[in-house]
């Protein structure tokens, strides 16, 4: 009997500057330190997810140019980061930090823009369980799969302003190492405000 392959697990995300990436880093290892466990996004570079989908790696290709495509006719855009914000009404609680109102009406509007030009033919066919998260609550985990009393320690511990500003210039596309349990950045795609890219090109399907 033949074995169905496996789908690999993909996310396009938001990838901050180096600095914001290392201020990040280091509050992921006080809280390291302070709950005394390695808690879910420990090891996990800054990002903001957008949109999360499986897809066989032989397709990979083929999603890739038509995220080139739509992702051409987007224009790069700033990115203010306003506090921390929380996911207390789950099992597992999440510690974040937030955009502020602006950002995030941006990041709504890119959302909205890549799941009305993508290729909807090449998506029933080529990728499974697509979903845009960005459109829900975009936001920068900085802790995961967290206990009650343990979102209280970040609380605690964090309870200082984070405010940072970023030009997001591109999104990135990670793919989940199954043997390290990590995502792994495997491509970067520029925003070129091409207008005429997302709306006038063909598409590939």
């Amino acid at each position: 009997m033949m074995q169905m392959k496996r789908m690999s697990v993909y996310t396009l995300v938001i990838s901050p500057d180096e600095r914001i990436v290392g201020l990040v880093r280091t509050l992921k290892k006080r809280l390291q330190q302070q709950l005394g466990r390695n808690y879910g996004s420990v090891n996990s570079a800054a990002h903001m997810t957008l949109i999360l989908f499986l897809a066989h790696d032989e397709n990979y290709p083929l999603i890739l140019a038509e995220f080139k495509r739509v992702l051409a006719g987007l224009a790069p855009f700033q990115v203010a980061l306003s506090g921390f914000g929380e996911f207390a009404d789950r099992p597992e609680c999440v510690f974040y930090i937030q955009p502020d109102d602006d950002s995030v009406d941006i990041i709504l509007e890119r959302c909205k823009e890549m799941g009305t030009n993508f290729s909807k033919f090449l998506r029933r066919t080529h990728t499974d369980k697509w979903d845009i998260v960005g459109r829900k609550k975009p936001h920068m985990s900085v802790a995961r799969s967290l206990t009650k009393s343990e979102l209280d320690v970040c609380k605690e511990l964090l309870n200082e302003d984070f405010v940072a500003e970023f030009q997001c210039n591109a999104f990135a596309i990670r793919k989940l190492n199954e043997e390290k349990g990590q995502y792994e950045i495997v491509d970067i795609i520029p925003l070129l405000g091409h207008e005429y890219m997302a709306g006038q090109q063909m598409r590939l399907f």
